[in-house]
Formats: structure tokens, sequence, C-alpha cells
């Protein structure tokens, strides 16, 4: 086999005309156009200067380069090297003095911008409620929680290996701890605040900030049934006090789940449930969680009792804690607050408490204010389990959203830096919003390691006929015709002022 025969006859020059690379990074411009995102940051953006650049459409143009991978300021070339397709853009310096205006003029500003991303937010909801019916559901075990919007709080820290502004010691090193809050269905970044990296993980002015923040955000008709989750570290009496308020409002409802700490009471409430109480957990897929036990006959489809264990349970803790013999340990909490708690089989090498390794089961808690007479199967203990279990897809949006411009900083002081995290959020959102409006199958699943190969760095060529520009993608790329195709459903889309 001649394993190098691709090498002979082959020349490489530089005299090709009409090429494009990245040619894919022009459906998330036109789709940032479509949805009035741009002319809105051109509008929060105005100045009374006269500019060769529109400081919105460089925002945006940077927030396009950063969904395209982008890591530092000098990659927003990405885009003003394709002069053929994109036109005249930024140059870097440019771009670097857009981050700086932006940077000076502080909350007013980040105000404006907000503002202009929620009302493209609108226009794209609209087109994604008229191509799918409906915004999307949320996904709880194999069950679809359908005309709610949930909103997920979380925190994370991104490591700085250079003194930067905001760059401080915490639990998980040294770095900066950024909040945020993903709408899940959809998987967009709705509203997160750059914090220093000794910010607390349950500081409740932030969480409740960004929290007002997200609702915010949404489109109007979308803020009266939601659904809000946040783990245990960022949980607070001040944040559940919040919440409960929130949902008290007249013609909202508001069901929050939130992570609960495993104390002295909870402990011995725990060591009181009766062994019936404690009702068997479901996995993603609404089947009983369970593994094949270490002396299990051969037959892996029997259904000997004896040949599998069970691996997680769950029971309900609210009659122990409010009506158990030490009276209302729960005083002070809202009325409407109800404790669970889950077991489940440690892995093998998991780090056990004393507690925990009495009876070898780990224990986890959460409190959520959903009705205790909740009809149908939203109100079983298995579901209630895997509705606040499935939190954990925020890290799926953390780590992507660390690939795509919150996981670097470029600059040394902190307000650039908060510049650059608006435009990665802005970058995060238009991704969202592509995969929603102009994807089908695989594509609308993807995450942005897989659009950029297979969407956004595809090479193309340039052709001019009859007044018109043509962006031709190569017949082989298997992904041609969806690109084709997302053109044509985000340019159907109607313009937003």
């Amino acid at each position: 086999m001649n394993t190098t025969g691709w090498l002979k006859g082959l020349e490489v020059t530089s005299d090709g005309t009409g090429i494009v690379s990245h040619a894919g990074v022009a459906l998330l411009r036109a789709l940032a156009d479509r949805t009035g995102l741009t002319g809105g940051l051109s509008r929060a953006l105005a100045s009374r200067r006269v500019l060769v650049h529109d400081r919105g459409r460089v925002l945006a143009d940077l927030a396009c380069a950063i969904a395209d991978g982008a890591e530092v300021i000098s990659d927003f070339r990405v885009m003003a090297d394709q002069g053929g397709l994109f036109g005249p853009v930024a140059s870097v310096p440019t771009c670097w003095r857009a981050l700086d205006e932006i940077a000076a003029g502080g909350q007013r500003v980040a105000g404006r911008i907000a503002g202009a991303v929620n009302a493209a937010r609108r226009s794209a909801w609209a087109g994604i409620e008229g191509r799918h019916g409906a915004i999307p559901g949320v996904a709880v075990a194999d069950k679809t929680l359908e005309g709610v919007i949930c909103l997920r709080l979380d925190a994370t820290v991104v490591p700085c290996h250079s003194e930067k502004a905001g760059a401080e010691p915490n639990f998980k090193g040294f770095g900066l701890h950024p909040l945020g809050c993903w709408c899940d269905n959809t998987g967009e970044p709705l509203a997160a605040v750059l914090r220093p990296g000794s910010a607390g993980s349950n500081t409740a002015a932030d969480h409740i900030k960004v929290l007002g923040e997200a609702i915010a955000a949404l489109p109007a008709k979308y803020r009266r049934r939601l659904m809000v989750t946040c783990d245990g570290a960022g949980a607070s009496h001040d944040l559940i006090a919040r919440l409960d308020k929130l949902a008290s409002r007249p013609g909202h409802q508001l069901i929050y789940s939130v992570g609960w700490d495993l104390g002295k009471r909870e402990k011995n409430a725990i060591t009181a449930v009766p062994q019936q109480a404690w009702q068997i957990a479901i996995d993603h897929h609404g089947e009983v969680r369970e593994r094949r036990a270490g002396d299990a006959c051969t037959d892996t489809g029997c259904a000997h009792r004896k040949c599998w264990v069970e691996e997680a349970h769950v029971s309900e803790l609210t009659a122990l804690l409010r009506q158990g013999r030490a009276g209302d340990q729960l005083a002070g909490w809202p009325a409407s607050m109800r404790v669970f708690a889950r077991r489940e089989r440690p892995h093998p090498g998991a780090q056990l408490t004393l507690f925990e390794a009495e009876d070898g089961w780990r224990y986890s808690l959460w409190a959520t204010n959903l009705p205790q007479h909740t009809p149908g199967w939203r109100g079983q203990p298995a579901y209630i389990d895997a509705a606040h279990r499935v939190h954990a897809r925020v890290e799926d949006a953390i780590r992507t959203g660390k690939e795509t411009g919150i996981g670097k900083f470029p600059s040394h002081l902190l307000a650039h830096n908060r510049a650059w995290f608006t435009a990665a959020l802005t970058a995060a959102t238009l991704l969202a919003w592509l995969r929603l409006l102009a994807l089908d199958g695989d594509l609308a699943r993807a995450e942005p390691k897989t659009l950029r190969y297979r969407i956004l760095h595809a090479a193309a060529r340039l052709a001019r006929s009859g007044r018109r520009l043509r962006l031709k993608i190569s017949a082989t790329w298997p992904w041609a015709p969806a690109i084709v195709t997302a053109w044509n459903r985000i340019t159907a889309v109607a313009q937003a002022p």
C-alpha cells in the first residue's frame, strides 16, 4: 500500500482568488442582523463622535468571532481577513477601543447592551416558536415538562495563570468566579456577573441580582410559569425567601428546587425514616436505578430480585422536620417549602462522611415548593428527585461556555474582561439561537466544537454574477446542504427593527 501517494504531483501556490474560510460565520452574522441584535447594540453604543466603525457592529462581530472560537482579541481578524464576504470589518486595535469604551461606560452601558440582547431575544424566540410550535420543554427523565421556562443558577471558577485584576485565591485555586443563569429550554445564558475569585459560592445578593436580571431577560409572555434550580453551594435563606416571594405573586407560578445542607437535624430525620418510606429512584431514561449484584446469575436479562441491587432511593423529610418530637425545626422558612432526601450507593473510591459510612449510603438533600398534591407524574417523589438532579445539565452549559469565551480573559483589567464577558455571553446566545432557528437533527444538539468543524469553519468560493454575490460551499462537504438550509431559514426571519 502506498501511504504517501497523495503527495505525488501536489503543488501549493498562493494565487487562489475568491476563496473564503470560516464561511459559516456568515450564518451567525446574518442571525445577529435579522433578530435586531446588531441594530440594538448600535443604538446602545451610539456616540456623538464620528466613528469609522459602528461600535454595535464591532461588538456583534466580536461575538461572532468568539462563537467561531476566538480566545484573544487578535483572533478577531478571522472576520477582518474575509473582507470579500463580510465587507469592511474593524481592526484589532478598533476592537480594543470598543471594549475600552464599553468598560468605561460601566453599569449604564452594560444595562443598555443587556436591553439590546433582550429585545433581540424576543424576536429570536418568536422565530423559534414559529418553527417548532413552542419553546422546547424541560426534559425530566423520560418526561418533558411543557409550558415552563427553567432557569438554572450556578457559579464556576475560571483559573487565571497571571496577575489579572480580580483574580484571587478561591476554593479551587486562583482566578475569577463568575455567576450566571442559563435557560434550560434553549441552552442560552440569560444573565451573568463576572466576580472576583474570592466571591462566595452562596452570596445571596449576587444570586438574587442575577435571578432578577434573568427573569427580566425573558420575553414577557414567558415569565408567568417558571422553574428555578440551584445547587447546595449556591443555596441560602435569603435566596429561598426571594424565590418564595416571587412564587406568591398573583397570576404567576414559580417552582424552585434548591440544594439543602445535611446537618444534625436532617441526620436525625433520616435515621427516623422507616425503611418502607424510601421509594426507588429513576435514571435519566425513567427506569429504575439498579445494577447487577456481584453474585447474580449468568442471565443478564433475568428478573430475579436477588440478582439486582437498587442503587438509589428517595424520601420526603418535611413531616419529620416540622412535626417531629423536636417540634417545628423549619420555623422561619417558608411554610410551602418541602425537604427531600436521596440516598444512593457511592461510586468506588467515593469519600463518605462518618454518618454515611455507618450504613454505606451517600445522602443529598434539596428543598422545593412543589405543592404536595401535584397531580400526575410531576408529583411523584421519583420525578421530583429527577427534576432536581437534572440541574447538573447547567454544568454542560458552563463547560461549553468556557469553550466560547468565558474560559479565558484577554486583559489584565477587570473592566475590560467584563466587556469581553458580555461579548462571550452574546456569542453563546447566538449559537443557541442558531441551533433552534436554523439547524436539524444532531446539529441542533451539537456543542460549539462540533458546530465549528461542520458549519462555521467551512470553506467556500465567492462568485459574482448578475450583480449578485454567491457563496458556494463545496458540494463534497457533508454538511453543505445543512448550511444552505440554515441560511435560507435565517434570511426568511422577518427583519427586526
